[in-house]
């Protein structure tokens, strides 16, 4: 097993050489798949994305526990569920998902619990890819018993995520003045959604021939409400004469990423969570995207006029980005380029993975 050491003098991580033991998504599993043992925890079965060597049942927790510290892994990955293990949801759909596996389907939602109870002996990583702000109720444990703690949509005001779980609203100055509660907040770090469906050529390709202003496909009706209150800009976009490609059907996802390509801008409004694929499948692709401000602490956060343009969303915000934007079209291949190539370094799945591992295993610094 690799141990992390307090020695500077070690040689750097070599992360072909871990064992990890991944409890939930299979981000780790798709990325290292002869390394990883994937426990699976979600409802429905992993479709054309990775395979699984089992269920996270209480009984395969423990025994793969016990491989760890013999020495068989050198890392857990754990990743949240959203409700509680108890919640009549798993109970009315696993059964219908997995009928052969009767005993995993009423048990394996219990997986990561097992974690509040059980010895971990090797550092354990916590991550939380849901849309929602907050941390819930049943996966607060893990900022104790994780030595960092992941989160996808973090509030910019870290002490948000307790809402309405461990404090009633936010949390007050008790709260947020006890030592023990300021070092399990201090475990939070932010992490984005990795790309893993996107095609390498992309990585070098030219630069694309432009044949539209902007872009746009997505879900407006039933989603967030900055979709609804861009949709009204984009046609003010159409009305003065910018070129808008907006398709109406779902397109093939090569298809897609294609036409995309083919705009300056990609607009990407947040949806459900601010942290979307479309911010770094526009960069992939060298369309700049365009978003709303931000609601989070990022993650090798795309930069204002660098990688990318940002609006406020009040009326006529989206308008006067677009319009000050495209008026410098040299300047947009610059920033073009720059973006795909920081997409490329922190927000596939390969770079994904890899900040994880290193930051969970890199030598604790003393006090």
């Amino acid at each position: 097993m690799l141990a992390a050491s307090a020695d500077t003098d070690q040689p750097p991580l070599d992360i072909a050489r871990l064992r990890i033991l991944e409890i939930g998504s299979g981000y780790f599993k798709y990325q290292y798949p002869q390394q990883t043992t994937l426990l699976w925890s979600a409802t429905k079965l992993p479709q054309n994305f990775c395979t699984i060597d089992g269920f996270s049942t209480p009984d395969r927790v423990l025994r793969e526990l016990r491989t760890a510290a013999q020495g068989g892994y050198d890392i857990v990955i754990a990743n949240t569920i959203r409700y509680s293990p108890w919640h009549p949801r798993y109970w009315a759909r696993a059964p219908f998902k997995t009928p052969r596996h009767p005993w995993a389907s009423l048990t394996r939602q219990f997986g990561v619990e097992v974690l509040r109870w059980a010895k971990v002996p090797v550092p354990l990583v916590a991550i939380d890819m849901d849309d929602s702000f907050g941390i819930g109720k049943n996966s607060v444990f893990l900022l104790d018993k994780a030595k960092v703690f992941f989160k996808r949509e973090l509030p910019v005001d870290k002490w948000q995520v307790l809402y309405g779980t461990s404090h009633k609203h936010l949390p007050t100055l008790r709260f947020r003045n006890s030592p023990q509660w300021q070092a399990r907040i201090a475990k939070l770090q932010p992490i984005s959604l990795p790309q893993f469906t996107h095609n390498e050529r992309w990585r070098n390709a030219p630069f694309p021939e432009k044949t539209h202003d902007i872009f746009f496909s997505g879900a407006v009706t039933g989603n967030s409400t900055v979709r609804a209150a861009g949709v009204a800009e984009i046609e003010r976009l159409k009305a003065l004469g910018y070129k808008v490609d907006q398709p109406t059907e779902r397109l093939p996802y090569d298809a897609f990423m294609d036409r995309m390509s083919r705009s300056w801008l990609s607009w990407s409004p947040e949806g459900m969570g601010w942290d979307c694929y479309r911010h770094y499948e526009a960069a992939i692709v060298q369309s700049i995207p365009v978003m709303n401000h931000p609601t989070i602490f990022r993650h090798a956060p795309l930069l204002e006029g660098v990688h990318a343009f940002y609006y406020d969303v009040e009326p006529g915000g989206l308008e006067r980005a677009v319009v000050s934007a495209l008026a410098d079209k040299d300047r947009l291949r610059r920033m073009a380029l720059a973006a795909r190539d920081h997409a490329f370094a922190h927000h596939v799945i390969k770079a994904y993975c890899e900040h994880i591992l290193r930051t969970a295993l890199a030598p604790q610094r003393a006090a």
